[in-house]
């Protein structure tokens, strides 16, 4: 099982699930998961004041399901009242429930071809759970591979997955405040420079006076840059630019991470220390600015 934190709403799903579908609406989304034959989960989320009357929810739905599905009944599992039957040739399952802890309310849906897999289904609705900011401010998400701490502040701006390369980018409420986070995969066929030329070159023309800083070491040789970040027009906040790139020992995959804040210290600000990616726990160690 793989965990999966999207929007504050953690989940543990089977390994070959991936997922094909995504939202970036605080509000109301889903993310959809498939294996290599059909989609065989979403999680749904609504922003809600309270907990709703999920027995007069249930019969609505079960109205509205009438002319779609065959066989439906009611169920539940680990606590989450539901519907289950049967649509074509599949069988679904829809659960629902609220988290008090972020105030939402969630759907998970459950798709499987000839029976319907409770053991599974039971496996997955026990790990769904809140994942509320943290004491310091900082929100997680892990999702494609990585594990990303940003400040609670921030809103998911743009998620981009492609075959070996995924990346995920984070807003703050001023500008030109953003945190990128990347994952690069088939590294051996297209890297074909040093790890510390690659991220200089990727810092781009926005980025001024950029120098390279002490690294975290270890297995991962992580290598860092600072500089200023000068956006052209005379109305646009400037500040700092910083990175991070590292080719991780255990699964190969080169990865990236950008801080860019209006701050005009060419450190990350001390939040960002937390920012950091389960592949390489170096990043956590930024060296004060005296040991440069």
């Amino acid at each position: 099982m793989v965990e999966w934190v999207w929007r504050q709403i953690g989940v543990e799903l089977p390994a070959e699930w991936e997922c094909l579908q995504f939202a970036r609406d605080p509000e109301a989304g889903r993310c959809a998961f498939a294996d290599r034959h059909r989609y065989r989960f979403e999680l749904n989320w609504r922003k809600s004041p309270g907990e709703p009357d999920f027995g007069r929810m249930m019969k609505d739905y079960e109205g509205s399901l009438a002319k779609e599905w065959e066989g439906i009944r009611k169920a539940k599992c680990r606590g989450w009242p539901g519907l289950t039957g049967r649509r074509g040739g599949e069988v679904v399952s829809r659960f629902g429930t609220y988290l008090p802890e972020i105030g939402v309310l969630v759907e998970a849906v459950f798709i499987d071809a000839g029976e319907r897999d409770d053991r599974l289904e039971a496996k997955v609705l026990a790990s769904v759970r809140a994942v509320p900011p943290e004491a310091n401010g900082m929100q997680r998400w892990r999702a494609f591979g990585m594990e990303m701490r940003v400040p609670r502040t921030f809103e998911l701006g743009e998620c981009v997955v492609e075959p070996a390369r995924v990346g995920m980018r984070f807003d703050g409420p001023r500008s030109p405040d953003r945190w990128i986070f990347r994952r690069y995969g088939m590294v051996g066929t297209w890297l074909k420079t040093p790890v510390r030329e690659w991220l200089a070159s990727q810092a781009g023309e926005l980025a001024r006076n950029v120098k390279f800083k002490p690294g975290g070491g270890g297995a991962a040789q992580l290598e860092r840059i600072e500089g200023e970040w000068r956006p052209k027009g005379l109305l646009l906040r400037k500040g700092a630019y910083a990175a991070a790139a590292w080719k991780s020992p255990e699964d190969g995959r080169l990865y990236h991470a950008i801080c860019i804040t209006g701050r005009k210290s060419r450190r990350f600000h001390p939040a960002a220390a937390d920012a950091a990616m389960t592949a390489c726990p170096e990043f956590l160690r930024v060296p004060a600015e005296g040991d440069a």
